[in-house]
């Protein structure tokens, strides 16, 4: 028993506490292995989830979706998209068309402050297509956002029409050519 190795003069009760901690050793090895392969489960599940949702979420859709505005100033909606967020063939345009029950100018300023706190910067005044009424061109990352607020159109003369009509056009700055030449081939039209 001088080099405390198994041998014929050991004792059992020796020969079975080294047994039992080799055993324990094992077995607490084991469990650090559980747990490392459970953590690095658990990591690439939330990667996998966070990677699902950025790659499923529309750039566009989300930028509109982030306009906090008051319950009044977006009563009803409707919405067209066309295009394909990847840019492959077509860039993806988002026309969000709201209605509000605010003049066009309490209006606008809603819906302009809530771009701003959105990160949304004014744009060069030559990337902006146009429209009617009061709003504006917004640029923020690689998105472009275009907004305009003008007054709701009543089919009946007689009808009380209050309220304003807002459009979001929102696509990718590499859209805009296209939408350029949407809005000349429109304005030829018309």
């Amino acid at each position: 028993m001088t080099d405390g190795a198994s041998g014929p003069g050991q004792r059992p009760s020796d020969r079975i506490a080294q047994v039992l901690a080799a055993t324990g050793n094992r077995i607490e090895r084991l469990r650090m292995a559980v747990l490392v392969i459970a953590g690095v489960a658990v990591l690439l599940v939330v990667a996998v989830l966070w990677a699902g949702r950025t790659f499923t979420l529309d750039p566009t859709r989300r930028a509109v979706d982030e306009l906090d505005v008051p319950a009044w100033a977006a009563t009803s909606v409707g919405e067209e998209t066309y295009g394909s967020r990847w840019c492959l063939g077509e860039c993806r345009v988002r026309v969000r068309t709201l209605t509000s029950e605010g003049t066009v100018e309490d209006t606008a300023r809603v819906y302009w402050l809530a771009l701003l706190e959105n990160g949304w910067l004014p744009a060069e005044a030559e990337k902006c297509i146009g429209g009617e009424g009061d709003g504006g061109c917004y640029v923020r990352d690689e998105l472009f956002l275009e907004l305009w607020v003008t007054p709701v159109t009543c089919g009946d003369r007689y009808e009380l029409c209050v309220g304003s009509e807002v459009t979001a056009v929102v696509a990718s700055q590499a859209a805009l050519p296209r939408l350029v030449e949407d809005r000349g081939t429109a304005d030829m039209a018309g």
